[in-house]
């Protein structure tokens, strides 16, 4: 039975270490590609701070996938070696939480500017998701409270 254990863990592993290095190698193209969309619109000459926003967005989100692929890797991979005290969980999440939250903020600003610029009626989407992005740093605020207190009293 120990054996037959052992070999679907393996598996497994195998699994979230592939998935982990597809997810990192995605996000390694979307970083190059931010660059070079950069010096595209540089030399074509369509250089504007909205295009850099844009490319600003997928850098902040490429950081996001290569988080969550070291996050998988770390907690799914290497969970027996170290990584298991609940204050360093705590502070994994709360790091991956807040770029999260940091790549949702970036999107709710430009998709604001953007349709501010073209058509105010439909502001209704950017302004919904920087509200659910507000209530997600006041969640976030709240988890770091609750932990930090609980932490004192153990």
């Amino acid at each position: 039975m120990n054996q037959k254990k052992a070999l679907v863990i393996a598996f497994s592993n195998f699994g979230y270490i592939i998935s982990c290095m597809l997810l990192y190698l995605v996000a390694i193209a979307i970083i190059f590609l931010a660059i070079a969309g950069i010096f595209l619109d540089i030399s074509k000459g369509s250089f504007t701070v909205y295009n850099l926003l844009d490319e600003v967005g997928l850098l902040v989100f490429s950081i996001a996938v290569i988080d969550v692929s070291k996050y998988l890797m770390m907690e799914e991979v290497f969970k027996g070696e170290g990584n298991n005290h609940p204050k360093d969980k705590r502070r994994t999440l709360t790091k991956f939480a807040i770029i999260i939250v940091t790549a949702l903020s970036l999107e709710s600003l430009v998709l604001t500017i953007e349709t501010a610029k073209t058509d105010v009626t439909k502001l209704v989407y950017p302004v919904l998701l920087l509200l659910t992005t507000t209530f997600l740093i006041v969640g976030l605020g709240l988890y770091e409270k609750l932990n930090a207190s609980a932490e004192c009293d153990a």
